[in-house]
């Protein structure tokens, strides 16, 4: 297949001794021993993959992990997908065993079968399990070991009509996905935007008229409008509401098609799904309105993007990912979600020394601007570097920027300087540390200041690996991570319980030491929607995280649980949990924020006192009902963000 060969390990023999001594040699390499499949690729350099499937016994096996060996360099790469619930699926498996199988001719038929009744062809659309799946549902029929089956009248689909464009909803405000893509910088006033299935239009209408390029087009409601290709595309809420597989895997081709630069595909996630008065169809549900939706776990639409786009989807959000068509803008929205952001920028006055007399100072405030620029660098800028208006200065007062920058010096801290230098390194070494941990990008597709700054910071791009490389391995040390937790909470950010659990407010973790901030990073690659949660506790003993999000984080002293999700890193497991018909309360929020917070002050004044009524031994959460219970108990109750006593004029 495309000049690759794949054979079963039992065919192997037929290849000769030279083929097979290269084979075994490659299998020493990776390290493995319970492969059935091995592909040798006709590539350059030359790679020997050992493919792991479900036992042949199954008619058609899964894809449980893979492992491609690069003969030149000596080096393997493995990929799991134990643990992914859409994985590849093998068909025609009678192709790769030896002609003499025993049986070659059983699985030879069952091709056979489903090629008469047309399941084989569009092979782009069923090469993961839960495509194939639809689609032998769709054709009503089952696979009972090596033969076809119909499937019951009763197991067949519901007999309805999809009402797709009923899933349009008017918005006084622009979506999520579309407040996400603003919040990165994604979309600014340069970029030019298309919505791809924009239902009435209210993200189209809100961008324009914040002066933004937008247009829309949508199979309903904007049917004539035409598809453009722009910098940034946007596939809101669209995925989720087509009925078939194939069908939602080509949509997503052709948006991702027009994206110039990145892709934005949101959906409704299972942690948010409320099917008790759904119709089950397909692999989702029929709303009461007819409409269909299918509710995506964060780690099955991963995959479904994935393996449809081959392109890696970054988690933004709940059932929010991006995905890049250009690598520069890529690696520049990577390196913007690792930069520290501090609370607040320090005085450039207190950042100076005194200038030198041989300063000009005619130009002390163009040379306190490159100052301040080198103190946002964490290094001095190149003259490329320098903003528009500091150049038009420099020309008119007939200086050379190289000559500016180096007068520049003598306006700037050297502590300061080198303080600033130290935050850019760790925020270097974090964004690094996470694309090793997830694969690696080569130096030169590295937005160019990335590449300066790791010139001028680590000295080469081998020193900054090595750092990275390092800052990942240390997460497997506790003890690393606790000695990170303690410090921080001693300082004044976040709670460190008796457990070893570090509980801190998600706005906060730009601040945290690279330890735990790489730590939060490698869960989010997993499960994403840290953006959208508003407290995490990081298990940092079992290597596990767990995010809560809440309805009214920042109007109530006590917010109540909506959802939590709980990643562990560990197993690769996510897990979601709908606490909204709980009422689930946080207790003592001020442990968790920071002292420059808004209503940081307030909240503090507010648990002292429920802590004065006892309620601190309810532990962080508890019900509303056992609040009052406890808070009554010591003659207390509610009011507003203040504890009232109980007075005999209340009893009465």
């Amino acid at each position: 297949m495309a000049g690759n060969l794949y054979l079963h390990r039992e065919a192997i023999a037929g290849l000769g001794p030279e083929a097979g001594a290269e084979i075994w040699a490659a299998e020493a390499v990776a390290c493995a021993s319970q492969w059935n499949v091995v592909k040798l690729s006709n590539t350059k350099p030359k790679k020997i993959s050992f493919l792991t499937y479900e036992d042949f016994e199954r008619p058609f096996p899964a894809l449980l992990e893979s492992i491609t060996v690069n003969l030149e360099s000596g080096t393997a790469f493995r990929r799991s997908y134990w643990t992914r619930t859409n994985p590849p699926v093998l068909h025609r498996k009678e192709l790769l065993l030896p002609v003499d199988h025993p049986r070659l001719e059983e699985y030879s038929q069952l091709t056979q079968s489903l090629e008469r009744i047309g399941l084989l062809k569009e092979t782009s659309s069923i090469g993961t399990k839960l495509a194939w799946e639809q689609r032998l549902r769709e054709a009503g029929v089952k696979i009972v070991g090596h033969a076809i089956e119909q499937l019951d009248e009763a197991t067949s689909p519901p007999d309805v009509r999809i009402q797709r464009h009923l899933a349009a909803i008017r918005r006084d405000g622009l979506s999520s996905p579309v407040q996400a893509l603003i919040r990165y910088g994604l979309i600014d006033e340069k970029t030019t935007v298309f919505d791809y299935g924009c239902g009435f239009g209210s993200d189209v209408e809100g961008l324009r008229t914040a002066g933004i390029s937008a247009a829309g087009w949508d199979p309903y409601y904007a049917p004539d409008e035409p598809l453009e290709s722009a910098h940034v595309v946007n596939l809101g809420f669209v995925l989720n509401v087509i009925e078939s597989p194939a069908e939602r895997q080509d949509v997503l081709r052709s948006a991702f098609a027009l994206a110039r630069r990145c892709l934005a595909i949101a959906v409704i996630t299972s942690s948010r799904a409320r099917t008790d008065c759904c119709q089950a169809y397909g692999d989702g549900h029929v709303t009461r309105l007819g409409t269909f939706q299918k509710f995506y776990r964060p780690a099955e639409l991963k995959d479904f993007i994935e393996v449809t786009l081959g392109r890696e989807a970054f988690p933004t959000g709940p059932g929010l990912f991006f995905v890049f068509s250009d690598p520069v803008a890529e690696q520049s929205y990577l390196l913007s979600r690792q930069t520290r952001r501090t609370s607040s920028r320090l005085s450039i006055a207190a950042r100076r020394k005194e200038a030198r007399e041989a300063a000009f100072e005619a130009l002390r405030p163009v040379l306190e601007s490159i100052a301040s620029t080198a103190e946002d660098l964490g290094r001095w800028p190149v003259p490329s570097e320098l903003p528009n208006e500091i150049t038009d200065a420099l020309e008119q007062a007939k200086t050379s920027a190289a000559r500016a920058i180096h007068l520049a010096g003598s306006l700037s801290d050297p502590e300061i300087l080198e303080q600033a230098a130290k935050q850019r390194q760790e925020d270097i070494t974090v964004y690094l540390a996470l694309n090793e941990f997830n694969r690696r990008k080569n130096y030169r597709d590295l937005p160019e200041r990335l590449q300066r700054d790791i010139r001028a910071i680590f000295g080469s791009y081998a020193k900054a690996q090595t750092a990275a490389r390092e800052l990942l391995f240390s997460l497997a040390d506790s003890s690393s991570l606790l000695k990170a937790a303690q410090k921080t909470s001693s300082d004044g950010l976040g709670h460190l319980d008796v457990d070893a659990n570090y509980w801190v407010c998600t706005e906060l973790i730009p601040r945290l030491p690279a330890e735990l901030r790489c730590f939060a990073g490698c869960a989010e690659k997993y499960a994403g929607g840290l953006e959208e949660m508003q407290l995490v506790k990081m298990h940092l003993l079992s290597g596990k995280l767990t995010g809560f999000q809440y309805t009214d984080f920042d109007l109530s002293p006590l917010p109540r649980l909506e959802v939590r999700i709980k990643v562990d890193l560990r197993r690769q497991r996510i897990s979601d949990f709908d606490h909204s018909d709980e009422d689930q309360r946080l207790l003592l929020k001020s442990r968790f924020m920071a002292p420059d917070q808004s209503d940081y002050e307030r909240q503090k004044q507010f648990d002292a006192q429920a802590v004065d009524f006892g309620l601190s031994e309810l532990g962080s959460r508890a019900t509303g009902q056992e609040i009052t219970t406890v808070a009554e108990a010591a003659g207390g109750f509610l009011k507003g963000w203040k504890w009232e006593q109980i007075n005999d004029q209340t009893q009465q």
